[in-house]
């Protein structure tokens, strides 16, 4: 007896593959945008309905739509040849300092979050009912590469902001509250980073994300899991129907400063 099974693939490439297909659903179902506009995590709406194979389980991505229309992503090729709006976000946590230690600790800490996606996790999937068997997606697309401009480095200045952080407090106030809430003008500043993506940047303290006894406490006081964050503006549906597919295929062109969209 033959045991179909879905191989998951490249991690970013699957969310863009079925987030698309989410963003096409919600534009013709006001249920279900709804739906998707209240999870606080997308992810497991995603693996239930479009069949995502990999999830970030240290991660919450949600969806935002403003309330104010000035604030909102709009589609507006008359004006713009493309999508107009504001940019995403990326909520990261900041670990408390050990007392003793710090070196490993912050060691430690990279090997569970290399960026700020966090480990990857394989969702386990039933046989396709149509009884074929799904292939990996390709992993050659470089995503995330290791380049200087990919989630990997920028994983990487997150760590030396994290190391500056507990050692200057100038520094660590400068990244908690920086001026219009965006850190990108501190790393830029501090540590010569210039972001190559088109998102705003917020450092936030938790106290119990601490170190004891050679590992990190990885859980709020009610037991929740402490994760990081990302913010994605939805795309608001175009008016006019039958342009919804060219506009969905540009919001899927929207280029590398848009990495899980573009």
């Amino acid at each position: 007896m033959t045991t179909l099974s879905m191989q998951a693939g490249e991690p970013m490439l699957e969310f863009r593959l079925a987030y698309l297909r989410a963003i096409a659903r919600s534009w013709a179902d006001p249920a279900f945008a709804t739906t998707l506009l209240a999870a606080d995590d997308i992810q497991p709406l995603l693996v239930e309905q479009f069949g995502l194979t990999t999830v970030w389980p240290k991660l919450d991505i949600h969806l935002e739509n403003s309330v104010n229309p000035s604030e909102q992503t709009l589609w507006k090729p008359e004006l713009t040849g493309g999508w107009i709006g504001m940019d995403d976000r990326f909520e990261i946590v900041l670990p408390t300092r050990p007392t003793d230690g710090a070196t490993e600790a912050l060691a430690a800490f990279y090997q569970i979050f290399p960026d700020l996606l966090g480990p990857v996790g394989d969702v386990e999937q039933k046989p396709a009912s149509n009884g074929v068997m799904m292939a990996a997606m390709p992993t050659d697309l470089g995503i995330p590469g290791g380049g200087a401009d990919s989630m990997l480095a920028f994983g990487g200045v997150v760590l030396r902001a994290i190391a500056l952080a507990w050692t200057d407090a100038n520094f660590k106030e400068a990244l908690l509250n920086p001026p219009g809430g965006d850190a990108t003008s501190v790393l830029s500043q501090w540590l010569g980073y210039n972001c190559p993506f088109n998102f705003v940047i917020q450092f936030k303290a938790n106290p119990n994300l601490k170190w004891e006894d050679g590992k990190w406490h990885q859980k709020n006081a009610d037991g929740s899991p402490i994760k990081n964050r990302i913010v994605l503006n939805y795309p608001n549906a175009p008016k006019d129907e039958p342009l919804r597919p060219i506009a969905l295929t540009s919001y899927n062109n929207t280029g590398p400063a848009y990495p899980f969209t573009c």
